[in-house]
């Protein structure tokens, strides 16, 4: 790939007939020859690693790769516990990424300069930091208190988002996984990020799916209790234990967090794993033409009550 590329968290990753190989979860880099050796990709089964040479072009809507979905079973399993995080003014030239949209990873130190190299390099690296860090809020306390404060008093809005999606063409006791763009606001800070739900659709309340497990459980809010609707349910993606993404196996019909093993059947109960309450339901609206609008809300995970942060 001779063009700049960016890389955006969550568009689909493709094999070599346009299949799609899973999505696009963290990247690759190699400090000590400063490159961009490979991608993190999400799959059903867990995250692999897929080396940059197998990638053929990467838009802002998906990557293309030479790859099979059986060299993606076969390929590396990425171990979490091996990589370090490394700031994106690290990449090496005509490589980008969005703010605040993926974690940029390399192996850690030891394995790449060794052990007293890597001892040095970090007590320069702590020493330079602090200085920088001191004369930065020196000069800088008045708009960070700012930022901290407008942070702070951010309320929560309720701003409906139309998927571009109708009731009609979703199937029945089935779930749809539907993607869309958003922005995420902190203080004066806009941040565009890839955002997903899971919709699953009823044929109505006599459905024994159609009432989700957090309605059951008396978990929902006044205005997911207001905004829900007998025809669809829809879920969050990320998984009520640690943050982590539950995917649906069809054959098994259940949702599978990859992560910590949270199982979790239609409507969102939990059956298994660590998870500490079911998948988290959100507020929907359907239009009399069938056009489906959601609120995306995202809560406290680790804990049992469904906290609503943002």
């Amino acid at each position: 790939m001779g063009e700049e590329v960016t890389y955006r968290v969550g568009i689909p990753v493709l094999g070599l007939r346009g299949e799609t190989l899973g999505r696009l979860e963290k990247i690759l880099f190699s400090e000590s020859r400063h490159l961009v050796t490979g991608l993190v990709v999400r799959s059903l089964e867990s995250l692999h690693m897929i080396p940059l040479e197998k990638v053929t072009s990467v838009s802002g809507t998906e990557i293309r790769t030479t790859l099979t979905e059986q060299d993606i079973r076969q390929s590396s399993v990425f171990d979490p516990t091996q990589y370090e995080e490394v700031p994106p003014w690290f990449f090496p030239p005509g490589h980008h990424i969005e703010l605040g949209a993926l974690v940029t990873i390399k192996p850690l130190d030891i394995r790449e300069q060794g052990e007293e190299a890597c001892r040095s390099r970090r007590a320069f690296m702590a020493k330079s930091v602090a200085l920088l860090a001191t004369a930065i809020g020196v000069s800088l306390v008045v708009p960070i208190g700012g930022y901290i404060m407008a942070a702070a008093t951010t309320p929560v809005t309720d701003n409906w988002r139309n998927l571009g999606v109708k009731l009609q063409d979703l199937p029945l006791d089935e779930p749809v996984q539907e993607s869309f763009r958003a922005v995420s606001v902190s203080g004066w800070m806009r941040v565009p990020e890839e955002r997903s739900v899971w919709l699953i659709r009823h044929s109505g309340a006599a459905d024994p799916w159609s009432e989700s497990e957090d309605q059951k459980k008396n978990l929902d809010s006044p205005l997911e209790k207001n905004d829900s609707d007998p025809r669809l349910t829809v879920l969050s993606p990320i998984c009520p234990h640690l943050g982590c993404e539950p995917q649906w196996h069809k054959g098994q019909k259940l949702f599978i967090c990859p992560c910590h093993h949270s199982i979790y059947q239609l409507n969102g109960n939990r059956i298994g794993g660590p998870a500490p309450r079911p998948m988290d339901q959100l507020p929907v609206r359907i239009a009399p033409d069938g056009s489906i609008s959601v609120i995306y809300e995202q809560f406290a995970i680790g804990i049992a009550a469904k906290v609503r942060l943002a």
